[in-house]
C-alpha cells in the first residue's frame, strides 16, 4: 500500500498533537521530539493555544470555585 499523503512528519505531528490534548506537559512532548528548546514545540503547536487556553481556564475556574 501507498498513501502519499501520510509521512513520517505527519505521525510525529499527530502524536505529539493527541499527547498535548490529554494533557501531557508540553516539557514531557519537547523531550520526546527531542526539541532542543520548548520554543520550537510550543511555537509548531500554536494551533493548540485555544484548547490549552480553555483548559487552563477550567483549571482556574475549578481552583477558585
Amino acid at each position: 500500500m501507498n498513501f502519499p499523503e501520510f509521512d513520517y512528519h505527519s505521525l510525529r505531528h499527530a502524536h505529539a498533537t493527541m499527547l498535548l490534548e490529554q494533557e501531557a506537559p508540553p516539557k514531557y512532548v519537547q523531550k520526546r521530539l527531542g526539541h532542543k528548546n520548548i520554543e520550537v514545540t510550543l511555537n509548531i503547536y500554536a494551533h493548540l493555544t485555544k484548547y490549552m487556553s480553555e483548559q487552563g481556564t477550567a483549571i482556574l475556574n475549578n481552583m477558585f470555585a
